[in-house]
């Protein structure tokens, strides 16, 4: 299954409280997945088609609650969906069809469609959430964890797509509008707006996925960061090592280290004997001990030496 069908069927098993917020999802999910079918005057015939099972059970269930209709349920394959399954949900001719789609504001007074997305419907916050919850369901698409942010909502019209997007800006949600091909997109690529979208509409569980994967890539960029860290610092250690020896052997088979003074011959011999030590492990050899730095500071007095020779 994919992370969006698992989002979805997330989304579809919530159980809003309230019946004005059961009213915006149902008519979020009837304006994306739904067709309308004009027969005469007032003769008016409802299709809808959802490929996610629980989205199809979404729509039936919620229907038959709130207005005690029992739509006809078919399982069809679509070439489209290349032979899977389809789920397709009929609304017959009764009169209290066109009454249905007022109410969900897909229709106006005088039986036109409405285009855009309802102020009506969508006046309180857990009813916008519950109405962007619908259009998900019905047209949305979300990027899975591992991959780039992305989470998008096609509709078929810009009045729809515009209204979706005021709706998410509304409740500080930046989401943007873009054209492909028949259809229009609603979307963002930030994975921060992905996330309190998500959380807006109700998807915890996929949240807190997002979140984990998250903190999973961070820890592993900082492990990654500090080995590779580690390793140059090593290298550079290592090199470092390197060029004292030559230096000291230089001046050992030039001038002999008895040449030295005592704090500098200290320095080489403890350097030949231990050549893999770092300068912290030289100092720490030598008694009585010494700083890093003067270390450091000896032998870069026998690499002047050498390079004078």
């Amino acid at each position: 299954m994919s992370f969006t069908s698992e989002v979805k069927d997330e989304l579809a098993r919530l159980q809003a409280p309230r019946r004005c917020c059961r009213m915006a999802e149902l008519s979020a999910l009837m304006r994306l997945e739904g067709s309308l079918h004009l027969r005469g005057p007032h003769r008016i015939t409802l299709h809808t088609e959802s490929e996610n099972a629980a989205v199809a059970r979404k729509m039936f269930s919620l229907l038959r609650e709130l207005f005690l209709l029992s739509p006809e349920l078919r399982v069809e394959k679509a070439p489209r969906l290349k032979g899977h399954n389809c789920y397709c949900l009929f609304l017959g001719e009764e009169a209290q069809v066109a009454q249905v789609l007022n109410e969900l504001s897909l229709l106006d007074h005088a039986m036109r469609p409405v285009m855009g997305v309802s102020p009506r419907l969508t006046r309180r916050p857990c009813c916008s959430a519950a109405y962007l919850r619908g259009a998900f369901l019905g047209g949305g698409y979300v990027s899975k964890p591992e991959s780039p942010a992305h989470l998008e909502i096609n509709v078929r019209h810009s009045e729809m797509a515009e209204g979706l997007a005021r709706l998410s800006e509304r409740h500080g949600l930046e989401m943007h509008v873009t054209r492909k091909r028949d259809f229009f997109c609603v979307y963002t690529k930030s994975r921060r707006e992905q996330i309190d979208l998500l959380a807006f509409m109700g998807a915890h569980r996929a949240v807190l996925r997002l979140q984990s994967d998250a903190v999973f890539k961070e820890m592993r960029a900082e492990v990654n960061r500090r080995v590779n860290s580690e390793t140059a610092n090593l290298e550079r250690a290592v090199d470092a090592a390197q060029r004292q020896l030559r230096d000291i052997k230089r001046v050992q088979e030039a001038l002999g280290l008895e040449t030295l003074s005592p704090a500098l011959r200290e320095v080489a011999l403890m350097r030949l004997e231990h050549p893999e030590a770092s300068m912290q492990e030289l100092g720490a050899c030598i008694h009585p001990p010494l700083s890093k730095s003067a270390v450091y500071h000896r032998l870069l007095r026998i690499s002047r030496i050498a390079s004078a020779l």
